[in-house]
């Protein structure tokens, strides 16, 4: 019988997937939720499943040439723990003052 991984919807085996609070995954997908995304849990994933993981969402990963890189890829396509996002809103705001202090005078 055939299970689709509420994380990623490909099809799996129940031997290849895990129930868990009513909710199945494959083996890859939960391997990952058990990290809970956490950049140094990430880091000592094997590198097969962090490519296993974005090729079953279709994440090209031909660029990628280091584990690190992986990792970043995984992290920006899960969005959480996003360093960009903190980056991007304080940039944001630090323009918003500046051009403020400009019309100002």
């Amino acid at each position: 019988m055939k299970h689709v991984c509420c994380d990623c919807k490909k099809d799996f085996c129940s031997v290849c997937s895990v129930l868990q609070e009513n909710l199945r995954r494959c083996s890859t997908c939960h391997l990952l939720q058990e990290t809970a995304f956490q950049r140094p849990q990430l880091m000592r994933l094997k590198v097969k499943d962090l490519r296993q993981y974005l090729l079953l969402r279709n994440i090209p990963i031909d660029t990628c040439r280091e584990k690190e890189d992986l990792v970043d890829l995984v992290l920006c396509h899960h969005g959480l723990g996003s360093e960009d996002d903190i980056d991007s809103s304080s940039l944001n705001s630090s323009q918003s003052q500046s051009s403020s202090f400009f019309t100002q005078s």
